[in-house]
């Protein structure tokens, strides 16, 4: 299945291109001063930027691009926070996009940071890249701090990246070769990474496909809205890095899905597909090292008749195609026999010694983690109210913080902020 995981993350993250031949760009060295003219016939070249910046945001891009379009309204939004200390501009290496049509593009999108043209696609092949969208950051010395190649997620990423090259404390030229996470105090429930259909009626259908070493599961939902639930494991990175996408290149954040009451990821997914496709091809994964080897890819349909439109998308692929009703088998979870917390910082390094009181409205009892970040407690079943009390020197978290955790043994993973990493 290949083919399809190929085609959903290229549109979601990047627009694929030629690779350009070495040209001596590099990471932690001089950036290239170049001079651009935006769509207002104003006139930006890098080292006047930086003479009252303290850096440079640098995005390449073309008007076709899907990820281009989808990360602007982000870049906007760092743009209207960041734009005193960072000078914008994005420039269109397309040789097709004339000053005109990018300055309607920019009405289009509602945006104001400089737009203009990458004349003679010269940035893109110093930076080497293979496609677009591609940011450069450049730090206050002309130096290349930091590159991404395919789109942000948020604008809070896009702050991230900033944050580290702003600043008095900034004195020499540091190299990000990840975007850094905020250190904020969240808990996520874990057990296994599974999806689960809710809908009442919901029949699940397994797709063999020639070539696939597992079959694809196709959800007929039997109503308008798939009632989805999801759950991870402890080696998964909820804080910034799972996510769920829709057919529709919807891409949803784990964290804004987590209902705490149930202790569980849910999303409510309306089946409507854009051009009036009557299925949905969703991906749950996580984004994080070298790809994701437990990926999750699935369709959801309204109506059992909906089944040959998804054989005939899949046959359009050169696949071979057959299918068959299966039983929906639960994931299974390990026995919990204790209450597990996983104290991690911002960047999922283990936080030693942290203390915790797990209480009930009668008392409180503390529990503490050892080296590995491990917090074991084995007190009587019941809806705890667990509170921080302490976390080693140079860590801190939200006062205000606090987690239940029903009434059933559970796992969690709880993140606090590493001040040496804000």
């Amino acid at each position: 299945m290949k083919k399809l995981i190929i085609l959903i993350l290229t549109v979601l993250m990047l627009c694929l291109g030629a690779a350009s031949a070495d040209t001596g760009f590099e990471l932690g060295k001089p950036f290239m001063d170049f001079t651009a003219a935006d769509t207002e016939g104003n006139t930006f070249t890098l080292s006047e930027a930086l003479k009252d910046h303290e850096a440079v945001l640098l995005n390449i891009w073309a008007t076709w691009c899907g990820p281009c379009q989808s990360e602007f309204p982000d870049l906007e939004k760092a743009y209207q926070q960041y734009k005193d200390k960072v000078a914008f501009i994005a420039l269109s290496y397309d040789d097709g996009d004339t000053n005109e049509k990018i300055a309607a593009f920019k009405e289009e999108y509602n945006l104001t940071f400089p737009m203009g043209r990458d004349e003679g696609s010269a940035l893109y092949n110093y930076v080497a890249q293979y496609g677009v969208p591609t940011t450069v950051v450049i730090d206050r010395f002309g130096n290349t701090g930091f590159l991404r190649m395919g789109s942000f997620n948020t604008a809070e990423e896009v702050g991230n990246v900033l944050d580290r090259y702003l600043g008095d404390d900034y004195t020499e030229t540091a190299v990000l070769t990840k975007i850094p996470k905020k250190g904020t105090t969240r808990a996520y429930p874990v057990s296994v990474r599974a999806l689960y259909v809710d809908n009442e009626n919901v029949k699940k259908f397994h797709f063999t496909l020639s070539g696939a070493d597992k079959p694809l599961p196709v959800y007929v939902v039997n109503d308008q809205t798939a009632h989805l639930r999801f759950t991870i494991s402890s080696a998964d990175d909820a804080a910034d890095m799972m996510y769920y996408d829709d057919a529709k290149v919807a891409r949803v954040d784990l964290p804004d899905i987590l209902d705490a009451q149930r202790n569980v990821f849910a999303y409510d997914q309306v089946l409507e597909s854009p051009e009036g496709v009557p299925y949905l091809y969703g991906l749950y994964y996580n984004v994080g090292g070298d790809g994701d080897p437990d990926l999750m890819e699935f369709f959801l349909v309204e109506k059992e008749e909906n089944l040959e439109d998804v054989a005939a998308y899949l046959r359009s692929m050169d696949y071979e195609v057959t299918w068959e009703e299966a039983a929906e088998e639960p994931a299974q979870a390990p026995e919990q026999k204790a209450y597990v917390i996983h104290v991690l910082d911002q960047d999922g390094n283990p936080v030693p010694g942290a203390a915790v009181n797990f209480c009930t409205d009668a008392a409180c009892t503390m529990a503490q983690g050892g080296e590995d970040g491990v917090i074991t407690f084995d007190g009587a079943p019941e809806n705890y109210h667990v509170q921080i009390l302490k976390l080693p020197e140079g860590y801190s978290f939200d006062q205000a913080f606090e987690l239940y955790t029903g009434e059933t043994y559970g796992e969690w993973v709880l993140h606090v902020a590493n001040d040496r990493l804000k």
